[in-house]
């Protein structure tokens, strides 16, 4: 029975890894953003909303161009405060716009803005203009996003901190699109 088990199992592993690398699903292709996220903003901008000298625009993963994130320069990741921007598709705006996690919108921005709180990684601000659809997530906190002593008032502060500077990274990108 073990032996049957670790083959099902090896079996499943060996199309999950087939439908990764070719980035084909059952219900079709794997349909990714245009664009090239590091291009919407200079790490000068960046190091102005933060406060902090950032390094240059880098992407996520090697080949995907639609992500990338501005770190706190001469800090580790775990506690370098950070922006990130991520092109999406229109389905990825509209699936998690009405997802568990969905905030409700924001005003002001784009054609079409809303908020995102995932537990453990926090506030997104996610935006349409036209058919261009992105994706911020900042990390402006100070020794990292796990600070387990904050009071609440504290965690409040920082939650607000985070909306506001991605607010303003959003509004730089609006300009360039």
């Amino acid at each position: 029975m073990q032996k049957r088990s670790r083959i099902g199992m090896t079996a499943a592993a060996a199309v999950l890894g087939a439908t990764v690398v070719s980035g084909v699903t059952a219900a079709g292709p794997i349909v990714e953003a245009s664009g090239d996220a590091c291009k919407l903003l200079s790490a000068a901008q960046v190091s102005a909303v933060l406060g902090v000298q950032v390094d240059e625009g880098a992407y996520e993963a090697p080949g995907h161009p639609q992500s990338c994130i501005w770190r706190e320069h001469g800090k580790p990741s775990e506690v370098a405060q950070s922006v990130q921007v991520f092109l999406n598709t229109p389905h990825q705006f509209t699936a998690a716009k009405t997802g568990p996690f969905s905030k409700g919108p924001e005003s002001g921005l784009g054609d079409d803005a809303y908020w995102g709180n995932t537990p453990g990684i926090g506030y997104t601000l996610s935006v349409q203009k036209g058919g261009t659809y992105f994706r911020v997530q900042s990390r402006p906190i100070p020794k990292g996003v796990t600070r387990k002593a904050d009071s609440p008032e504290d965690k409040a502060k920082w939650d607000e901190k985070e909306k506001a500077v991605d607010r303003t990274v959003a509004m730089e990108i609006l300009e360039k699109l």
